[in-house]
Parts: C-alpha cells; sequence; structure tokens
C-alpha cells in the first residue's frame, strides 16, 4: 500500500496535537568523538585523542526525542539518580521539548550511561554506568499512581511501555496500566526484552526486533529467509508470540528485509526497508516504536503506521548514533519515493 504525501501530511499534522506518555529506562548517551593514529606505550591498545564530547538522551528518553520531533508532546515516566547524569538528563530532555515534570529520582541508584568510544565514524568500545537491580515498591507505586491519574483523565493518546530490562518495569504494574489504558481507548505499546519476557496481555503493538522476537518465543534464531513472506521459522515465532500475548499488531524489524507486521487471523505484511545507507542502527527500534504509536494515534491505520515508520527508521539508520527524523525530512523522502500528492 502506498501512502500519498498528502495523506502523510494529514496525519503528521494530527500527531501534533497528541500527548504521548513514555514509561521506560531513561540513559544518557555519550560519545566521544575523536582520532586513533597510534598505539599505547602501556598495553596494545590505540589512543584515542578526543576532538568532541556529545550527550543525547538514551533509551526510552530516545523513543520521547522521536516523539517530539513531530510537534507532539511526550510526557516522561521514569527513574533518574541523585548525581550529575540525572541532571543532564533532565537539561537534556528540556531541550528536546520533553515534559519532564514527573521524573522519578531515586538516591539509591544511578542514572544509566551508556559511553560510546568512536573514531573515523565506527565504535570502538562502549562503557556503561548503571544499576539493574528492580525499583523499590514504592517508586512503582509512585509511577503508577502518576501515569493512571493521567489516564483516567484522558490526557494522554497512547502509552508506549520501552523495556531495556534495567529494572523499572515489572509485569503486574504494567499490566494493570496497560488493561486501564486499554479500558480508556488509549493505544498501549511495548518494545520488549527477551531477557525481561513479561508476557503482558492486550497490548496494542510490539515491536521487537528479529533476535528479541525469536527470544521472546523461546525459540532457536535461524537465519533469515528472503523473501520475507516465505520464513516460516519468522512465521512461526509470530504466530506463538501473536498467541502467549495476545497482541493486536505485531511489528518484527527485520535489519535489511524491512519489517513485518502480523495479525491474528490476517495475512502477513512484509514491508522492504527504506535505508539507503546505514551508518548506526542504534536507536533504530526507538523510531519505529514511536512513529508506529504516534501515527496510529493520529488516525492511521495499521498499514500506514507501519510504512511511515519503517520510512523513519530508514532515515535515522543513516545516522551516526541515537538520532531522530522530522517531518519534513520524512516528507522528503516520500517524494523521492514517488508517492504521489
Amino acid at each position: 500500500m502506498q501512502i500519498t504525501c498528502q495523506r502523510l501530511k494529514e496525519i503528521l499534522d494530527r500527531a501534533k496535537k497528541l500527548r504521548i506518555a513514555v514509561l521506560g529506562d531513561l540513559m544518557v548517551d555519550v560519545y566521544l568523538i575523536g582520532s586513533a593514529d597510534r598505539m599505547s606505550q602501556e598495553a596494545p591498545v590505540p589512543v584515542l585523542r578526543v576532538r568532541k564530547t556529545e550527550q543525547r538522551p538514551g533509551g526510552a528518553a530516545n523513543v520521547m526525542r522521536n516523539i517530539t520531533s513531530f510537534g507532539a508532546k511526550a510526557v516522561a515516566f521514569g527513574v533518574i539518580g541523585e548525581d550529575a547524569a540525572g541532571e543532564e538528563l533532565r537539561k537534556l530532555l528540556a531541550g528536546s521539548g520533553i515534559d519532564a515534570t514527573r521524573l522519578t529520582v531515586d538516591k539509591n541508584r544511578k542514572t544509566t550511561e551508556k559511553m560510546r568510544v568512536m573514531t573515523a565514524n565506527q565504535q570502538i568500545v562502549r562503557v556503561d554506568f548503571e544499576d539493574v537491580f528492580p525499583v523499590s515498591k514504592t517508586v512503582a507505586a509512585k509511577i503508577e499512581r502518576q501515569l493512571s491519574a493521567l489516564i483516567r483523565g484522558k490526557k494522554i493518546d497512547a502509552l508506549i511501555f520501552e523495556d531495556y530490562n534495567k529494572g523499572l518495569l515489572d509485569r503486574d504494574t504494567i499490566q494493570r496500566l496497560a488493561d486501564l489504558a486499554r479500558a480508556h481507548g488509549i493505544i498501549t505499546a511495548l518494545d520488549p526484552h527477551p531477557g525481561h519476557p513479561m508476557e503482558i496481555q492486550n497490548l496494542s503493538v510490539m515491536t521487537p526486533n528479529r533476535s528479541e522476537a525469536f527470544g521472546l518465543a523461546g525459540r532457536y534464531c535461524y537465519d533469515a529467509v528472503t523473501p520475507v513472506e516465505q520464513d516460516e521459522n519468522l512465521k512461526t515465532v509470530a504466530t506463538r508470540i501473536l498467541k502467549t500475548w495476545n497482541v493486536e499488531s505485531l511489528l518484527i524489524t527485520l535489519g535489511p528485509q524491512g519489517m513485518a507486521l502480523f495479525r491474528k487471523r490476517k495475512p502477513l505484511h512484509a514491508i522492504p526497508t527504506k535505508a539507503k545507507e546505514v551508518f548506526d542502527v542504534s536507536g533504530a527500534g526507538d523510531t519505529v516504536i514511536a512513529l508506529y504509536t504516534l501515527c496510529r494515534a493520529a488516525g492511521a491505520d495499521e498499514h500506514e503506521a507501519a510504512e511511515i515508520a519503517n520510512h523513519a527508521a530508514g532515515i535515522v539508520v543513516g545516522k551516526i548514533g541515537t538520532a531522530v527524523t522530522s517531518p519534513e525530512e520524512l516528507l522528503r523522502v516520500f517524494q523521492r519515493d514517488g508517492n504521489g500528492e
């Protein structure tokens, strides 16, 4: 199905009026960028001469940034530490137009930082600073109360759960929030982590990548088959997830193969990739869940939302690091690909 530029404009114009809540593991992505032209005399490792340092919202915060880049309002729910990284994340969120007034500060844990050392557009090493033990029941209850109030008051149009398995999300809390949102007609989306298979029921959509989907289904991840319509192992995995999680739509990202949209008792919808160049796939999944959920809340059907998310992901993988796109950039890509007015 081809989406015209006029239809895309209609969806994106409606998206600007929406408020999307995002609950998930917040991070600061730090990039040390420089040149490595010599080896250390202390050990057989390269020496990086740092030319530039960048900090960006990462994890669930990058999902929020993808939402605000399209003019919608992102409401942040998550935990930060009482530390310098937490203060930096607050500034980064504010700079991206994200409502961070409901963040919870936990002095007993550190704010997650992922430091990437980069040279010649390549990552040499990543260093993580994080705590991954479960948040306290007090913290979880506070977040649930705040989110429940927004849902009951219909102050949000969709709710995204972003799970990086850092100790924030637990099954019972997420299930109660998902049930409450469903009862109030609010779209729910989950980017799951295979190391934390919560089996939340009755979500609107889940967006794992291929390896995550196989992990969630408890199956060995076989090599991809082309065309996607003939990948029987992928179909088996999708069928198991649809049944076990009872999810309305399952959008599996497939890297160079694009995406595959699965729904119960409906044919597989394969979506070829739109990426022209791939420099960095980090954060592409954040773009997919953000744009799919935003477009569905704006009135797009499942096929339209998946197509738009696919185009957006094709743009961000052509950029270095966790990145976002914009309505203008997305529209140019649609025009380039020959989508009519």
